[in-house]
């Protein structure tokens, strides 16, 4: 008899992610307002930030300074029946990144 395979559950969790974090609009409850507040907070405290200092350590003060709505959307998100506490874990360094990304990208 065949021996099982082992097989990852990361590339199914990080489509789940990148579908609902490339589409927060369409996304309904409270993950997706937790989303948009987390969002909001970075690109406001952003703002402020790179008219002081270059744009990398902007990103970072934004993400210091956004502590609490980042873990209150990690905390939704956990919430989800797709997703657990680990899983909410393994993919926080992917989100913070493809947020920090976007907000050095950003021109505006």
């Amino acid at each position: 008899m065949p021996q099982a395979r082992l097989v990852s559950t990361t590339p199914f969790l990080m489509a789940v992610l990148l579908v609902a974090n490339a589409c927060p609009a369409r996304a309904d409850g409270e993950a997706a307002m937790r989303h948009a507040v987390w969002r909001d907070c970075l690109a406001r405290n952003f703002r402020v930030q790179v008219t002081l200092t270059a744009r990398d350590l902007a990103a970072d003060a934004a993400f210091r300074a956004c502590r609490d709505p980042e873990a209150a959307y990690l905390a939704a998100l956990t919430g989800s029946p797709l997703l657990d506490d680990e899983d909410v874990a393994r993919a926080r360094p992917l989100l913070a990144g493809r947020n920090r990304t976007w907000l050095i990208s950003n021109p505006g």
